[in-house]
C-alpha cells in the first residue's frame, strides 16, 4: 500500500508491505518520507508524536491479529 498526504506545510510519502511468514506469522514492513515545515516541526519533537502514532497502528495490529 502507498499512500500520500500533501498540504502546503507537509509532503508525507508511506508505503507499507504486509508478508505472510511461516509459522502464522507476519512481517510489517513501513517506509515514510516526510517534507516541509511541519515534518521538521514533527521531528523535533520529544517525545514524537509521528513515532509514537506508528507505534500504536503496530499495536493496533498485533491486537486484531490475535483475536
Amino acid at each position: 500500500m502507498l499512500s500520500l498526504i500533501a498540504s502546503t506545510t507537509a509532503l508525507i510519502f508511506g508505503a507499507w508491505i504486509l508478508e505472510s511468514l511461516p509459522n502464522n506469522r507476519v512481517r510489517v514492513l513501513t517506509e515514510e518520507s516526510q517534507i516541509g515545515k511541519l515534518a521538521k516541526g514533527l521531528a523535533e519533537t520529544v517525545p514524537n508524536p509521528m513515532v509514537n502514532g506508528h507505534q500504536a497502528w503496530l499495536d493496533g495490529l498485533t491486537k486484531a491479529a490475535k483475536k
